[in-house]
Formats: C-alpha cells, structure tokens, sequence
C-alpha cells in the first residue's frame, strides 16, 4: 500500500504532538496565562486613568492599586512551575544534569519521527528540505525588516533605549497621548517580532528533519540493496 502523501501540515501536527521535557514547556499554564492577563490589564488600565485624570486623587489610588496587581500578576505568571519545594538556584552541575535528561527524553522521539518521514518517498522528502531551506532563508530576511537583528547590534542600543525611557519617571506616571500610543505599538510590533521567529524556528526544525529522513532513507535502502546483492551473490555460489 502507497504511503499518503506528505504535506508540511501534517509534519507540523506530528511535532506539535510531540511531548515536551517539562523542562522545556512553553506553553503557558493557566496560572501563567492569568497572571499575564492581569499584569498587563492593570498596567495598561493604570497608565490610561493616570493620563485621563492627572489631577484626581481618586486616580492616583486607582493607579497604585493597578499598579500592585500589575506586580502580583507578572510574578505569578514568571513563578517557576512545578512544587516550591523544588525551585533552587541554578549551579553548573544541575545545568549540566539537566541538560543531559533533556537530550534522552528528546532523542527517543527525535528517532520516532525520523523513522515516520523515512516511511515517505526520498525524493518528496528531498523536495520539501529544499523548499522549506529557502522559506527559512526568505524569513531570516525579512525578521530584520521588523525589529532589526539584536544578535548583530548587541546590547548596547538597547540599554540605551532604556536609559532615554526611565531617566525622567517620576509618579505617578504622566506619559504624553503619542508616547501611550507609541508603547502601544511597539508591544505591538515586538509581539509580531515573536510570531516570525516562532515561524522561522519552525521552518528552520522542517529543514532540519525532513534533509535528516531523506538521508536515513538513503543509507536504509543503500543497504537493503547490498544486502540483496550480497544474498544474490551467495546464492549464485551455491548454485
């Protein structure tokens, strides 16, 4: 029977299903999810009441109010998971540790899914590297376009950046309508940032396996037809 045919759809809902190192989740829990809906809902919701009534007393409460459940918020969604009992502070050896559980529980499924790409014809698979090599070439491209490249400018313009923001803060916080709405969007643009590089990441680990199945298919059946020389020979000899 043919395999069916393999589609970038149905490889990126085999990795989605792939189980993650609980080490490794980025999916945020519940917890996290709430927390960072109240962070950011109490910041957002703070900074408009302190510029719509920057003379009100009521508002300035109101304000340090929000400003407290912003607080409470983001430490709840950043709070480690797992049993607080468990939460220590990192040292080189439980990296290291870690590190090497992580590669054991990731290489068995690694495995699993290389061995289902390879059930698929080797030049689907060879098509299919090539193109998502140059889709991930197209978008490490255009990330630049968006939000530049950090990797190449370093740290620096960004401390910068920081330093002209907070060296004049006062409180309560009286952010001018076209500063509100700039901060708005570059929560905007830098949260686009991170969808493209979710998406380059993804295009990128598609390469990454489909070129790994196209090889393993080739050094399978490479040996397959050794094999079956090699058992055409003998039998030839014994003949």
């Amino acid at each position: 029977m043919e395999p069916a045919t393999l589609t970038f759809a149905a490889l990126n809902a085999r990795i989605d299903a792939l189980p993650d190192h609980e080490s490794l989740s980025v999916t945020p829990s519940t917890r996290q999810r709430w927390g960072y809906i109240l962070g950011f809902g109490a910041g957002f919701t703070g900074l408009l009441a302190a510029k719509l009534f920057p003379s009100s007393k009521i508002a300035l409460i109101f304000t340090a109010v929000m400003l407290i459940v912003e607080v409470g918020g983001l430490i709840l969604a950043i709070a480690p998971r797992g049993h607080w009992r468990q939460w220590r502070l990192p040292s080189f050896a439980s990296e290291r540790r870690e590190f090497a559980d992580q590669l054991d529980f990731d290489l068995y499924h690694y495995q699993q899914l290389i061995a289902w790409l390879t059930s698929f014809p080797k030049g689907r698979l060879e098509a299919m590297a090539q193109y998502a090599s140059q889709r991930h070439e197209r978008l490490k491209d255009k990330h630049p376009l968006i939000s530049g490249g950090l990797e190449k400018l370093g740290a620096l313009p960004v401390a910068a950046v920081l330093y002209l923001q907070f060296k004049d803060l006062h409180w309560p916080p009286q952010p001018t309508w076209p500063e509100f709405f700039l901060g708005m969007a570059i929560v905007g643009l830098y949260w686009a940032s991170l969808l493209l590089v979710s998406v380059r990441f993804r295009a990128q680990l598609f390469a990454l396996l489909l070129s790994q199945a196209a090889e393993s298919a080739t050094i399978h059946r490479d040996g397959d037809h050794q094999s079956e020389g090699a058992e055409s020979t003998f039998l030839k000899s014994t003949l």
